[in-house]
């Protein structure tokens, strides 16, 4: 028969408040970032020696999303990542949607026919 007893508040603590694991920090850190940022902000990441790019691009893209916005990075070349923030629907707000100048219509030619591609595997 086991032995039952009943835990103590300190060590109910120490079992519910594990503490942070360092990817959780690295999250609050990239959030917190991202926090003074608002649509049409550009900014700018420094990246340290042990750092690549794309991870630090993933961590950004993570944040914004977490806040509800979108990321759009610039071309760089270096440590330099350079992005700007978009609005909640992934779109620059500056630019307004290309509206078409007129009706498309359809060619009067007809579709070019495909060349026949590789001979089907005779099977015997």
């Amino acid at each position: 028969m086991p032995t039952v007893r009943k835990l103590t508040t300190q060590e109910v603590q120490t079992i519910e408040h594990t503490g942070k694991g360092p990817r959780k920090l690295t999250e609050e850190a990239h959030d917190q970032f991202l926090s003074e940022y608002e649509p049409d902000d550009y900014g700018e990441a420094k990246l340290d020696g042990d750092e690549k790019r794309l991870t630090v691009r993933n961590r950004l893209k993570a944040a914004a999303t977490r806040r509800g916005l979108g990321v759009h990075f610039l071309r760089t070349t270096g440590n330099i990542i350079r992005f700007k923030i978009l609005s909640s629907n992934g779109q620059m707000a500056e630019q307004p949607a290309p509206e078409p100048e007129s009706e498309p219509v359809a060619s009067d030619t007809p579709p070019t026919k495909r060349r026949p591609g590789r001979p089907k595997k005779q099977t015997v």
